[in-house]
């Protein structure tokens, strides 16, 4: 996998941090990975991307904050380019990986 930033080596995130709400409480936000281009959806009953929709099923751009649907959050780079591995893409996809910070994303080839 070909991994490419836009920020220089000393000062890339690879993981997601924790930060204080409002009320005081660390959480940490999870990383967003959708494949550019091409038009996919992922399909939250069965787990996989598709290019094509029907109406039995849901749907997402993106593949962000997947708690309440029954799929684990992804929280850094290392655990993001094993999730993309799995997935039945073919191979020359390239997917954004954004962090929770601005300017702080990744584009991975599979």
């Amino acid at each position: 996998m070909k991994v490419t930033s836009k920020k220089p080596v000393g000062q890339r995130m690879f993981k997601s941090v924790y930060h204080l709400t409002d009320r005081g409480k660390k959480v940490r936000r999870p990383l967003s990975i959708e494949p550019i281009g091409r038009g996919w959806w992922f399909n939250l009953n069965i787990g996989e991307w598709e290019q094509e929709r029907d109406e039995t099923s849901r749907y997402t751009t993106s593949y962000y904050s997947m708690t309440w649907d029954g799929y684990n959050n992804v929280y850094s780079l290392k655990s993001a380019k094993r999730l993309i591995s799995k997935w039945n893409l073919p191979k020359g996809t390239w997917y954004r990986v954004g962090l929770p910070f601005i300017g702080y994303d990744f584009k991975i080839k599979k």
